[in-house]
């Protein structure tokens, strides 16, 4: 009993701490943003979509979280020539070595589960279309977030392709990026969303625990990784939609399911179509991490294809790191008790997640 209560303690620690750092979405960046660069009538068109209030604390928009978006918006109308000043220190445009200067031509707000982006869009001359084209971008990294990403998606002069700025590559030339290092990008990009992704991450040991034998194991986490494979795709590549409103809901309670499956195995018999289904469900989160072109390229679809790739790899150093410790405790009396206060705490994570998520 002993063991027990140590398994008990470190596990109820585990999700205080959890509940604790976790927001709604139950991932811990909250700077993570998306670009859009393109060239349209002669023109460079850069759109941002940043962190609204992670942007707030370097240009104090007098707004706090929770007010509309038509108030948000308006604050950031008013402080658009701070704005423009801040972008202009730390999102650089160069063609063939100079600098070229942008204006800010539009703003907007997005709302993504629950957060809120600043979508600003920059509008550089016909100079900066020139054959040698350099992005420099610094926004976040030396202010506030040095583990802030920006993932880009570029199509200039028939040149396309996507990047991911980040505190160790701030510097993009269009069109001379290599595959491997696309490819390394992408893979730690899809490794770091399931390492921040409490929800992914407890659904994954909510999987394990519902099985004994590590073909069992395998057999439920290929089915997963398929699903999530088609549909991640899929939505990246905008060729489905699906709300985050509706789609981040349904993932936590996919977490609260397969918990209480575990308990009473009322659909053991279906249990990898079930986890087909959820798997879906989870691969149009994983995607939401992509913001890529419409554009079906190999570019493209080695982007994705990278990114699964982390995934998968997050996916597996969760089930290395927790298999061989369930085996072990297989061996002892109490391995029922442990498995059933950690079934029990992913259920309720899952439900919070479910109502945070619902009613946000």
């Amino acid at each position: 009993m002993k063991k027990v209560l140590i398994w008990s303690v470190a596990f109820l620690y585990f999700i205080t701490l959890m509940l604790s750092t976790s927001n709604v979405s139950a991932h811990t960046d909250n700077s993570e943003g998306y670009s859009k660069i393109k060239s349209v009538k002669d023109k460079l068109l850069v759109e941002l979509q940043i962190d609204y209030f992670e942007l707030g604390r370097l240009i104090d928009f007098g707004v706090k979280p929770g007010a509309s978006e038509a108030e948000l918006e308006m604050s950031l109308e008013k402080n658009i020539r701070n704005l423009e000043a801040y972008l202009s220190s730390h999102l650089g445009v160069f063609t063939n070595g100079a600098k070229t200067e942008g204006k800010i031509i539009e703003t907007d707000i997005v709302r993504k589960v629950s957060r809120d982006y600043a979508k600003i869009t920059m509008e550089f001359p016909e100079s900066a279309l020139k054959s040698s084209l350099q992005i420099q971008y610094s926004i976040f990294f030396d202010d506030n977030d040095p583990l802030h990403r920006n993932i880009v998606s570029y199509d200039i002069n028939n040149k396309q392709g996507q990047f991911i700025f980040n505190a160790g590559d701030q510097e993009l030339n269009i069109g001379k990026e290599t595959i491997y290092g696309q490819i390394i990008r992408f893979v730690e990009l899809g490794f770091h969303h399931i390492m921040i992704g409490y929800d992914h991450i407890l659904f994954v040991i909510a999987l394990v625990l519902g099985t004994r034998r590590i073909s069992d194991v395998i057999k439920v986490i290929s089915v997963f990784t398929i699903a999530h494979s088609i549909t991640l795709g899929l939505t990246a590549l905008k060729l489905v939609h699906f709300p985050g409103e509706i789609v981040e809901p349904l993932i936590a309670l996919s977490i609260a399911f397969v918990a209480v499956e575990n308990y009473f195995g009322f659909s053991s018999k279906y249990r990898l179509a079930v986890v087909f289904g959820f798997g879906l469900i989870h691969g149009v989160g994983f995607a939401g991490a992509l913001q890529l072109s419409a554009n079906v390229t190999w570019r493209s679809l080695l982007s994705i294809f990278s990114f699964n790739i982390g995934v998968e790899g997050g996916q597996a150093l969760i089930i290395l790191l927790m298999f061989p410790l369930l085996y072990y405790m297989g061996r002892f009396n109490w391995s029922t008790l442990v498995r059933g206060a950690v079934t029990a705490g992913i259920f309720g994570m899952g439900i919070v997640w479910y109502f945070q998520r619902f009613l946000a």
